[in-house]
């Protein structure tokens, strides 16, 4: 079979791929650098050991893409993440200490209000890590210096469930309103114009390939979660801010009731009559969960237990 008749390569498999193509000489150029500053022989003069901070700065904005890349072809996949009760304060604050140390040279304020008593949600620390330092780096990039950079945490009840919305909020040139926000979250959609493009992390006015968001939104949904922006318009003089929101789902108290005599079973069943079946056949004692869609019963046994039990009919 000649090339141009072999099926597309998924997208979510090119990713993967070119990670792992490029991961391996950048480790090579990052180690070599990193050797040079603390073992050259003699030293290295100034101007040669800040060319060699460059070359190991360069590879590790080029990891961290990587990671970006890597993370954004399995962050709809909720069997990627290994989760557990984490306290929405902690979270915020290590993040925001990270960003902080990141953008040191920025003249930025960072503010949090995070109360210590929100339900602890149900997260992968990893993960939690990547979808919050990337809002905080989006705003900074976003806000010029001088401005400020908020992070607070609520909770709030969505779709009948408990859950912590966490916003991002800050003082810089805003996002589009309406659906051109919404925009923001789709792959490769960037605010700023190509001939201005520059990728500095923390830098403002810089930017990335457009999948940060796209990697936000896909963590919390595959975390039973959900992501959305809030522009006010986008004015680069009068600088009337945005708010980036995330909403995950509290995570279930340990050795929590069920709430029915027999507890609470998941029937995972395709077919609606073998379903309905399925679940009459529990008996009256058992309260069933019988959704249509099987990925929807995979993100509710993974989050809205706990579970008594789970029907699998294969």
């Amino acid at each position: 079979m000649s090339r141009t008749d072999a099926a597309p390569i998924p997208w979510e498999e090119l990713l993967d791929r070119l990670s792992h193509e490029f991961k391996t000489p950048l480790v090579s150029i990052k180690g070599h650098a990193e050797l040079l500053l603390d073992r050259a022989p003699g030293g290295l003069d100034p101007a040669a050991r800040e060319w060699v901070r460059r070359i190991a700065a360069s590879a590790n904005r080029l990891t961290a893409l990587l990671r970006k890349l890597s993370a954004e072809a399995h962050t709809r996949e909720p069997w990627t993440y290994l989760p557990r009760p984490v306290r929405p304060a902690d979270w915020i604050h290590a993040c925001l200490a990270e960003a902080r140390a990141l953008a040191a040279v920025r003249n930025l304020e960072w503010r949090a209000a995070a109360p210590e008593d929100l339900p602890a949600v149900g997260l992968d620390p990893e993960a939690g890590r990547d979808a919050l330092l990337e809002l905080l780096q989006n705003a900074a990039r976003a806000t010029p210096d001088g401005g400020a950079v908020t992070v607070s945490a609520a909770a709030e009840e969505r779709a009948g469930r408990a859950g912590v919305r966490v916003t991002v909020e800050d003082t810089g040139v805003g996002l589009p309103e309406g659906p051109g926000a919404e925009r923001c979250f789709e792959r490769f959609v960037t605010l700023t114009p190509l001939h201005a493009h520059h990728s500095g992390e923390f830098e403002f006015g810089a930017a990335g390939l457009g999948l940060g968001l796209p990697m936000v939104r896909g963590i919390a949904r595959a975390h039973g979660g959900e992501a959305w922006a809030e522009g006010r318009g986008r004015d680069p003089e009068g600088l009337p801010g945005a708010r980036v929101h995330l909403w995950l789902p509290a995570a279930a108290p340990e050795g929590a009731e069920a709430g029915v005599a027999g507890g609470r079973v998941l029937v995972i069943e395709a077919d609606p009559q073998a379903r309905q079946v399925l679940a009459q056949g529990l008996g009256p004692g058992y309260e069933v969960v019988a959704p249509e869609d099987p990925e929807e019963a995979l993100r509710l046994w993974r989050w809205a237990g706990p579970w008594a039990g789970c029907v699998v009919e294969p």
